[in-house]
């Protein structure tokens, strides 16, 4: 069951990217054509990019915990025992659930109330809580992939929090 919602949710923020990305730049391109060949243009064509945009950023950050590469800097704690490294590895894993679960809930708590208040977007019209949405489905997801990562260290199916390995290049040169 776990691996059936590992694919949806991998599909889900492959789908999201994707789509969001390419509408943007789309409308982006539409609107420059508009502009400088017709000299008109998509009044709502950049607050509807800069939602998709942060829909790609916090969805594409989420699937970025799942894939491992955000940058990791392990330089100390390579070089630990690995019952220290672990359980480096594990506080570190740690923070980033507890840091992301604050955020994550403190999100809700503002959809909440933005849409408690009937806010509306300025050019599109539609409820300011449906692009502000991403924020609480990338912070969600992130916690959902950090959790994972955690459960990983502690039944040792991983080492560390990120899957970035050294160039072969680069460990030569160091023998």
């Amino acid at each position: 069951m776990l691996q059936s919602l590992n694919r949806y949710i991998d599909l889900f923020e492959k789908y999201t990217i994707t789509i969001a990305f390419a509408v943007a730049t789309l409308l982006l391109f539409a609107n420059v054509v508009l502009r400088y060949i017709f000299d008109s243009g998509l009044t709502w064509a950049l607050e509807t990019v800069q939602y998709l945009f942060a829909w790609v950023v916090l969805v594409g950050a989420a699937h970025g915990v799942k894939a491992g590469i955000h940058l990791g800097i392990d330089v100390l704690v390579v070089k630990l025992k690995p019952g220290m490294r672990k359980a480096t590895t594990v506080v570190a894993v740690l923070c980033c659930i507890g840091f992301v679960a604050i955020v994550d809930y403190e999100s809700l708590i503002y959809i909440i109330k933005i849409y408690d208040w009937g806010d509306r977007t300025q050019d599109l019209q539609i409820p300011q809580w449906i692009p502000y949405l991403a924020i609480p489905v990338g912070m969600s997801l992130m916690l959902y992939h950090f959790l994972f990562i955690a459960w990983q260290i502690l039944t040792d199916q991983r080492e560390l929090i990120h899957s970035s390995q050294m160039p072969k290049e680069i460990e030569e040169l160091e023998k």
